[in-house]
């Protein structure tokens, strides 16, 4: 700023030079608060989830008052006729990714869900071990998330499916069976997976406006999580917990939120 406004003044007439120290008396001060506050917060830095507490790393949004996960108590949900999804997901390719933090896949563009007659598009699923949502106080094997975003407003709709252990699940086999072992790893999958059949065929569920659950923890994201958890096997547990044994936030405070629940 110091060499940009330096450069204009050489050349420039008194009347000039006067004009331009009148506007540096109210631009300078703004300029000084910005600096401050760059000092004062703390520069976004890697996290884990060793200590969760990320606002010391700088990601302030993850101490605000809409946080998820949550602990869902069913004796505490107001139980109404929520609007179905509608879910536009197809076969797609696919390619799965270690973050450093979960396993991620991701999709091709083109799969939707209407929510609220918004339409937003599936970018990602990730995982969790164990799940992240709570209900009631227990915690699943596992949780899946879809990550949907309106590619308009950017506003975001995460899709949770429980994970419980019972039989194989075939459509998460190819997904399971290529986990990449290191940080920053990629597989593109030899098989589309049938995005579908990632959803429980009972779609009811609990809805409650939330955050991502990881940094910057975004607020205001519109939360569905399915009542119906789907199965995975013993083994494909135990597969991506030998990569990630604790990727799952603690609960956060519901704060007077309202969570609904589908009848």
């Amino acid at each position: 700023m110091k060499k940009y406004t330096n450069n204009l003044i050489m050349p420039l007439g008194s009347t000039f030079r006067l004009m331009l120290i009148i506007v540096a008396t109210f631009i300078m001060p703004a300029c000084n608060l910005i600096d401050n506050e760059d000092e004062t917060e703390p520069e976004a830095t890697e996290w884990s989830y060793e200590d969760t507490d990320w606002t010391k790393l700088g990601y302030s949004e993850c101490g605000g008052k809409v946080e998820s996960p949550i602990n869902i108590e069913t004796d505490k949900t107001i139980k109404t006729q929520l609007a179905p999804l509608l879910f536009n997901y197809a076969s797609a390719p696919a390619t799965v990714v270690n973050t450093g933090h979960t396993i991620q896949v991701n999709v091709k563009r083109g799969n939707t869900v209407e929510v609220n007659e918004a339409k937003l598009t599936l970018m990602q699923f990730h995982f969790h071990h164990l799940s992240e949502h709570k209900v009631n106080g227990t915690a699943y094997d596992m949780e899946l998330h879809l990550v949907n975003q309106d590619s308009v407003t950017g506003n975001l709709a995460v899709v949770g499916v429980f994970l419980k252990q019972g039989a194989t699940n075939t459509e998460l086999a190819n997904v399971f069976d290529n986990l990449p072992a290191t940080k920053g790893q990629e597989i593109v999958l030899s098989n589309n997976i049938n995005l579908v059949n990632l959803l429980p065929t009972d779609q009811k569920y609990y809805n409650y406006t939330g955050s991502l659950t990881t940094p910057p923890c975004t607020q205001g994201v519109d939360w569905f999580v399915m009542k119906t958890p789907l199965e995975v096997s013993a083994d494909q547990i135990n597969a991506f917990a030998e990569l990630y044994g604790n990727d799952a936030r603690p609960v956060q405070p519901l704060n007077n939120r309202i969570v609904l629940e589908s009848l």
